[in-house]
Protein backbone atom coordinates (compact mmCIF):
# COMPACT_ATOMS: atom_id res chain seq x y z
CA UNK A 1 0.00 0.00 0.00
CA UNK A 2 1.31 3.43 -0.95
CA UNK A 3 1.93 5.71 2.01
CA UNK A 4 0.10 8.98 2.43
CA UNK A 5 1.44 12.03 4.22
CA UNK A 6 -0.13 13.21 7.47
CA UNK A 7 -3.35 12.00 9.05
CA UNK A 8 -4.90 14.58 11.38
CA UNK A 9 -6.77 13.14 14.37
CA UNK A 10 -9.04 15.59 16.22
CA UNK A 11 -10.18 14.68 19.73
CA UNK A 12 -12.39 16.35 22.31
CA UNK A 13 -11.15 18.89 24.80
CA UNK A 14 -11.61 22.37 26.18
CA UNK A 15 -8.99 25.01 26.80
CA UNK A 16 -7.18 27.37 24.41
CA UNK A 17 -8.00 26.95 20.73
CA UNK A 18 -5.31 25.37 18.57
CA UNK A 19 -4.38 27.69 15.71
CA UNK A 20 -1.39 25.94 14.11
CA UNK A 21 -2.87 23.08 12.09
CA UNK A 22 -0.26 21.24 10.00
CA UNK A 23 -0.81 20.32 6.34
CA UNK A 24 -2.63 16.99 6.14
CA UNK A 25 -4.19 14.48 3.77
CA UNK A 26 -6.95 12.99 5.91
CA UNK A 27 -8.95 14.15 8.96
CA UNK A 28 -10.40 11.72 11.50
CA UNK A 29 -12.60 13.05 14.29
CA UNK A 30 -12.81 11.03 17.52
CA UNK A 31 -16.41 11.39 18.72
CA UNK A 32 -16.86 15.01 19.94
CA UNK A 33 -13.62 15.83 18.20
CA UNK A 34 -16.09 16.61 15.41
CA UNK A 35 -17.14 19.68 17.43
CA UNK A 36 -13.53 20.91 17.59
CA UNK A 37 -12.93 20.09 13.92
CA UNK A 38 -15.97 22.18 12.97
CA UNK A 39 -14.70 25.06 15.10
CA UNK A 40 -11.35 24.83 13.29
CA UNK A 41 -13.12 24.72 9.91
CA UNK A 42 -11.57 21.34 9.06
CA UNK A 43 -13.02 19.06 6.42
CA UNK A 44 -13.52 15.80 8.30
CA UNK A 45 -13.33 12.51 6.39
CA UNK A 46 -14.36 10.06 9.15
CA UNK A 47 -16.01 10.30 12.58
CA UNK A 48 -15.29 7.37 14.90
CA UNK A 49 -16.39 6.51 18.44
CA UNK A 50 -19.41 5.63 20.53
CA UNK A 51 -20.98 9.03 19.77
CA UNK A 52 -21.86 9.65 23.41
CA UNK A 53 -20.50 13.20 23.57
CA UNK A 54 -20.59 14.61 20.03
CA UNK A 55 -23.09 17.38 19.29
CA UNK A 56 -26.06 15.44 17.82
CA UNK A 57 -26.92 18.32 15.49
CA UNK A 58 -23.39 18.35 14.04
CA UNK A 59 -23.39 14.57 13.76
CA UNK A 60 -26.75 14.53 11.97
CA UNK A 61 -25.50 17.19 9.55
CA UNK A 62 -22.36 15.13 8.91
CA UNK A 63 -24.47 12.06 8.15
CA UNK A 64 -26.63 14.09 5.79
CA UNK A 65 -23.49 15.15 3.92
CA UNK A 66 -22.60 11.47 3.49
CA UNK A 67 -19.65 11.60 5.89
CA UNK A 68 -18.38 8.20 6.96
CA UNK A 69 -19.52 7.43 10.53
CA UNK A 70 -17.76 4.54 12.29
CA UNK A 71 -19.95 3.75 15.33
CA UNK A 72 -18.89 1.61 18.29
CA UNK A 73 -20.76 0.48 21.39
CA UNK A 74 -20.43 2.54 24.56
CA UNK A 75 -19.04 -0.33 26.65
CA UNK A 76 -16.04 -0.84 24.37
CA UNK A 77 -12.50 -1.57 25.59
CA UNK A 78 -10.76 1.15 23.54
CA UNK A 79 -11.08 4.90 23.97
CA UNK A 80 -12.37 6.94 21.06
CA UNK A 81 -8.83 8.19 20.53
CA UNK A 82 -7.49 4.65 20.23
CA UNK A 83 -10.14 3.86 17.64
CA UNK A 84 -9.18 6.98 15.69
CA UNK A 85 -5.47 6.18 15.89
CA UNK A 86 -6.18 2.64 14.64
CA UNK A 87 -8.02 4.05 11.62
CA UNK A 88 -5.18 6.49 11.04
CA UNK A 89 -2.37 3.91 11.11
CA UNK A 90 -4.37 1.66 8.77
CA UNK A 91 -3.83 4.33 6.09
CA UNK A 92 -0.04 3.74 6.28
CA UNK A 93 0.73 7.43 6.85
CA UNK A 94 4.15 9.00 7.22
CA UNK A 95 2.86 10.99 10.21
CA UNK A 96 -0.11 11.23 12.57
CA UNK A 97 -0.83 14.52 14.31
CA UNK A 98 -3.35 14.78 17.14
CA UNK A 99 -5.22 17.99 17.95
CA UNK A 100 -6.94 18.10 21.33
CA UNK A 101 -7.95 20.81 23.79
CA UNK A 102 -5.97 21.09 27.02
CA UNK A 103 -8.93 21.20 29.38
CA UNK A 104 -11.24 18.45 30.53
CA UNK A 105 -10.59 15.48 32.78
CA UNK A 106 -7.02 14.84 33.94
CA UNK A 107 -7.40 11.07 33.58
CA UNK A 108 -8.40 11.47 29.95
CA UNK A 109 -5.51 13.86 29.29
CA UNK A 110 -2.98 11.43 30.79
CA UNK A 111 -4.48 8.46 28.96
CA UNK A 112 -4.35 10.35 25.65
CA UNK A 113 -0.61 11.00 26.03
CA UNK A 114 0.02 7.36 26.94
CA UNK A 115 -1.95 6.20 23.91
CA UNK A 116 0.28 8.28 21.62
CA UNK A 117 3.37 6.32 22.72
CA UNK A 118 1.91 2.91 21.87
CA UNK A 119 4.15 0.75 19.65
CA UNK A 120 1.07 0.17 17.48
CA UNK A 121 1.74 3.49 15.73
CA UNK A 122 5.52 3.25 15.55
CA UNK A 123 5.56 3.12 11.73
CA UNK A 124 4.45 6.78 11.69
CA UNK A 125 5.90 9.93 13.21
CA UNK A 126 3.44 10.85 15.98
CA UNK A 127 2.98 14.37 17.34
CA UNK A 128 0.24 16.41 18.99
CA UNK A 129 -1.05 19.89 19.67
CA UNK A 130 -2.53 19.81 23.17
CA UNK A 131 -4.02 23.23 23.76
CA UNK A 132 -1.02 25.55 23.49
CA UNK A 133 1.54 22.78 24.07
CA UNK A 134 3.37 20.75 21.43
CA UNK A 135 4.15 17.06 21.94
CA UNK A 136 6.34 14.63 19.99
CA UNK A 137 6.80 10.89 20.42
CA UNK A 138 10.47 10.10 19.93
CA UNK A 139 11.93 6.73 19.04
CA UNK A 140 15.29 6.70 17.33
CA UNK A 141 16.27 10.14 16.04
CA UNK A 142 13.90 13.06 15.54
CA UNK A 143 14.36 16.75 14.77
CA UNK A 144 11.96 18.99 16.70
CA UNK A 145 10.68 22.29 15.21
CA UNK A 146 11.58 24.41 18.24
CA UNK A 147 13.11 27.85 18.62
CA UNK A 148 15.67 29.41 20.94
CA UNK A 149 14.05 30.18 24.28
CA UNK A 150 11.42 27.44 24.07
CA UNK A 151 10.99 25.15 27.06
CA UNK A 152 11.23 21.40 26.56
CA UNK A 153 10.59 18.47 28.88
CA UNK A 154 11.63 14.92 28.00
CA UNK A 155 9.80 12.11 29.77
CA UNK A 156 10.46 8.38 29.44
CA UNK A 157 7.29 6.32 29.01
CA UNK A 158 6.67 2.61 29.54
CA UNK A 159 10.16 1.88 30.84
CA UNK A 160 13.66 3.28 30.74
CA UNK A 161 14.75 5.25 27.67
CA UNK A 162 18.43 4.51 27.14
CA UNK A 163 21.08 6.22 25.07
CA UNK A 164 19.24 9.54 25.01
CA UNK A 165 21.23 12.32 23.32
CA UNK A 166 20.32 15.90 22.45
CA UNK A 167 21.57 18.84 20.41
CA UNK A 168 20.46 22.41 21.00
CA UNK A 169 19.49 22.17 24.68
CA UNK A 170 20.96 24.00 27.69
CA UNK A 171 21.28 20.78 29.70
CA UNK A 172 22.60 18.43 27.07
CA UNK A 173 22.07 14.68 27.14
CA UNK A 174 24.84 12.43 25.88
CA UNK A 175 23.72 8.80 25.65
CA UNK A 176 22.09 9.19 29.05
CA UNK A 177 19.38 6.99 30.49
CA UNK A 178 16.02 8.44 31.54
CA UNK A 179 13.91 6.49 33.98
CA UNK A 180 10.09 6.47 33.84
CA UNK A 181 9.73 7.44 37.51
CA UNK A 182 12.14 10.37 37.41
CA UNK A 183 11.67 14.04 36.49
CA UNK A 184 15.27 14.47 35.39
CA UNK A 185 14.34 15.48 31.83
CA UNK A 186 11.81 18.13 32.88
CA UNK A 187 12.21 21.85 32.13
CA UNK A 188 15.10 22.04 29.69
CA UNK A 189 15.69 25.08 27.47
CA UNK A 190 16.39 25.45 23.75
CA UNK A 191 19.63 27.37 23.18
CA UNK A 192 20.28 26.67 19.49
CA UNK A 193 18.54 25.32 16.41
CA UNK A 194 17.82 22.73 15.18
CA UNK A 195 16.96 20.59 18.20
CA UNK A 196 17.70 16.90 17.72
CA UNK A 197 16.76 14.07 20.07
CA UNK A 198 18.04 10.52 19.74
CA UNK A 199 16.74 7.57 21.75
CA UNK A 200 18.64 4.34 21.24
CA UNK A 201 16.16 2.14 23.13
CA UNK A 202 12.71 2.95 24.45
CA UNK A 203 10.42 5.91 23.86
CA UNK A 204 10.07 9.43 25.26
CA UNK A 205 7.50 12.18 25.12
CA UNK A 206 9.06 15.54 24.26
CA UNK A 207 6.72 18.30 25.48
CA UNK A 208 7.07 22.01 24.85
CA UNK A 209 4.70 24.35 26.71
CA UNK A 210 4.60 28.15 26.84
CA UNK A 211 6.47 29.57 29.83
CA UNK A 212 5.07 32.57 31.72
CA UNK A 213 7.16 35.76 31.67
CA UNK A 214 8.11 35.23 35.31
CA UNK A 215 9.61 31.82 34.50
CA UNK A 216 11.88 32.05 31.44
CA UNK A 217 12.84 28.39 31.85
CA UNK A 218 16.33 29.08 33.15
CA UNK A 219 15.75 27.15 36.36
CA UNK A 220 14.78 23.50 36.54
CA UNK A 221 12.21 22.06 38.92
Amino acid sequence: MARIGTVLVVAAGDGPMVTDVPPHDLVIAADSGLDLAEALDLDVDVVVGDMDSVDPVLLAAAETRGLRIDRHRVDKDETDLELAMSLAIAESPTAIHLIVGSGGRDDHALANLMVLTSPRWRSALVSASVGQSSVWVVRGRRELPLHVGDALSIVAVGGAATGVSSNGLKWALDRDDLQPYSARGVSNLVTSEPVDLTVEEGVVLAISSPTPPSDPGAARG
